[in-house]
Parts: structure tokens; sequence; C-alpha cells
């Protein structure tokens, strides 16, 4: 067998996972019932919509996507000079009248941050209006005045997707939908698109994890905006790859002899299944993942550890909580290195299958009976 040098993860290895988190493995037709139309929407439409809560706007999870001052300025000039603006794409719930934005999150935020925040200021760029340069939302309704009702007027080109969020079948074909329309220049991986479209008490949980000061401490990572405040530069965005590391564990942990080798969807079901489970559903699985944390920080290699290895390390951890030998370091850093030198983590094993069936069942099995 090939074995992996623990101290640094093999870069095959690495392009493997990070394609895994953004296959779609999802493949339908759309569903009959789902009605696509399209509709033209003022500006001041959507900015009453957004303020009606009918129209959600979460840039949360499109945080490492978001457009710069200069390119919202860009828009806002755009907008007054009347060129050709992308069609946007939204989904509306028929059942409750709640609207999710699919495609064109960027532009609609800029939108209602014109027409809404009079302090929002335009970036001071030469190659925009004059009369906007520079200037706040207040400062042109006050001296053009003519220029802010020009895009409270201003109808935009919109492609509704009209669906029920109830509907499971539904749900995958949103889920479809946001792999092949975002257009933000990065595309988005599957759990920035599940923390969108499964919004609810389990993606807090998962947040709520994934922030926790012990985990960001024991795989080493933060959570940095796009551009630097101190450098200037960009920094290497997050892109929810730890949330979907505890999305996992928690999933296999109740489905594991469920699952087909179609993570993608396999994830997604068990999201969209609990996306409104109960405060105290949520609360255990939260106590169990911290305390499956707390024993696994005994162990500083888990950084540099891939993540299918370290899912395997925490998911077997986890389902032997019970286990008070765990407590001792000595004999949680032996059980993993035990684990470490099994045959279903080597790297060939784990290139060979990352998502298979047969492959993952039997990696997350061998971490229980060696974590035992």
């Amino acid at each position: 067998m090939n074995a992996i040098d623990h101290n640094k993860i093999d870069k095959d290895l690495l392009v493997l996972e990070e394609k895994l988190s953004e296959n779609d493995d999802i493949n339908k037709q759309p569903p009959d019932d789902i009605i696509s139309f399209n509709e033209l929407r003022s500006c001041a439409d959507l900015l009453r919509m957004y303020t009606d809560n009918q129209l959600k706007i979460d840039p949360d999870f499109q945080r490492n996507l978001v457009w710069t001052a200069v390119e919202k300025t860009r828009f806002i000039d755009s907008l007054t000079k009347q060129l050709p603006i992308p069609s946007m794409c939204i989904s509306l719930d028929y059942k409750t009248d709640k609207r999710l934005v699919i495609d064109g999150l960027q532009r609609i935020t800029t939108i209602v941050s014109f027409l809404n925040q009079d302090s929002w200021q335009l970036s001071k760029i030469d190659d925009v209006d004059e009369r906007l340069s520079g200037k706040t939302p207040e400062q042109i309704k006050i001296d053009n005045p003519e220029i802010f009702s020009k895009i409270q007027n201003l109808t935009i080109p919109i492609t509704v997707l009209r669906c029920d969020y109830s509907k499971k079948s539904h749900m995958e074909y949103l889920f479809t939908i946001f792999h092949r329309l975002n257009s933000g220049g990065s595309r988005l991986n599957n759990q920035e698109i599940r923390n969108c479209i499964y919004s609810g008490n389990f993606n807090n949980l998962l947040k709520e994890i994934a922030d926790a000061p012990i985990s960001k401490n024991i795989f080493n990572y933060s959570k940095p905006n796009l551009v630097s405040k101190k450098t200037k530069k960009n920094v290497k965005p997050y892109r929810y790859q730890y949330e979907e590391l505890y999305l996992r564990i928690i999933s296999f942990s109740v489905k594991l002899n469920d699952y087909d080798g179609k993570l993608s969807k396999f994830l997604n079901d068990f999201m969209g299944d609990n996306r409104d489970a109960s405060l105290g559903e949520t609360q255990k699985w939260k106590n169990n993942l911290l305390k499956t944390l707390e024993i696994a920080q005994k162990d500083n290699r888990l950084s540099r550890l891939s993540k299918s290895v370290n899912e395997a390390i925490l998911f077997g951890i986890y389902m032997n909580l019970d286990n008070s030998e765990l407590e001792s370091e000595e004999i949680l850093i032996a059980k993993i290195t035990s684990l470490l030198e099994q045959p279903e983590f080597s790297l060939i094993s784990l290139k060979e299958g990352l998502a298979s069936k047969d492959k993952v069942i039997g990696r997350l099995s061998k971490a229980i009976q060696i974590f035992e």
C-alpha cells in the first residue's frame, strides 16, 4: 500500500476532496410542477419585497464573492446609463410568498443598499457619472433627484422559478440551478449552496460549531474577508469546508447504513430533512460535537490531515463518546496513529474511492472499531 506522509497532505488528494465538495451528483429532470416565467421588476419593487421580508438577501452564503465598492459604484452607474443588465434568477415559494435570490445577489444587494441606505457612499472614480462619483444616496436625492428616481423606476429582467420549498424534488432542482447559474466568477461549492437553500436550526448549528474557537484552533483556520483590512491584499476565502465536515459526521452518525455513494445528495437530503430540527435535537448534536473536538484536540496532527481522514477520526470519537479511555491523551494519540496505519487510509485507497459506498462505510466502520 502507498502510505501517506501525514505531515504533508498529498496535493492530488486535496484536489480530489475539493472536487468532491463541488460535485453535483443529482441527475434528474426538472420536476413537472415547477413553473418558470419571466417578469420585469422595478428597483423600487425589489426594495419593497426586501423590506417586507419577501425577498431573502443573505450575503453570508456568498460572503467571499462580495463585490468591491468600485464594482458596486460602476453597477449603479450602469443603471443610470441604462446599459444592458443581465437577467437575474429568483425562486418563489408560492405557499409562503418567500423569494430566494439564486443568481444576481450582488446586483440586488447593491440596488437595495443604494435605495435604502442614505449614508452609503459610492466610490470616487473617473469613469462614472460625476453626479454619482463619491456621493451618497442622500446627496444624490438632494442635488440630482431625477437620477435617484430614474433608478427607482428602472425595470430589471428576472427569471422566476415558482416552486414549493417543502418538496425535496424542488429543493434538489434549486441546488442544481445554483450550480449552473451562479455567475459571481467563483463557483459556489456544495456547502455554500446548502447554507443558502437549507437555512434553519440545523444550518445554524453547523455554523456555530465551525465558528467555535476550539474548531478553529484544531484545524488552524479563520474566516477572513475577501480583502485583508491590514494588507489590502486578497486572502484565501473561507469556503464552508468545516460546516460540511461536521454535517458529514452528524449525517453519517444517524444514517450511515443508508449511504449509497452519492455524497452530495445524501448530505442535501439530511439537511433538508433536518433543516428545522428541534432545538433539543440540535443542542444534543452540538454538545456531542463539541465534546468530540475537546477530545480530538489532544492530538496536534489533525490540521495536517486530509478531510477524509479527519472525518474518520472525529466520527470514530463521536460514536464512542462513552469510552472514558479517550480522555487519556496517550491512548487517544495511539488510537489515531493506529487508524492512520490502516489500509483503508492509504493514499491509494483514499484516491480510489473518496465517496464510494464501500470505501466510505469501510473507513467509518474501521474508525468506530478503533475508538471503541
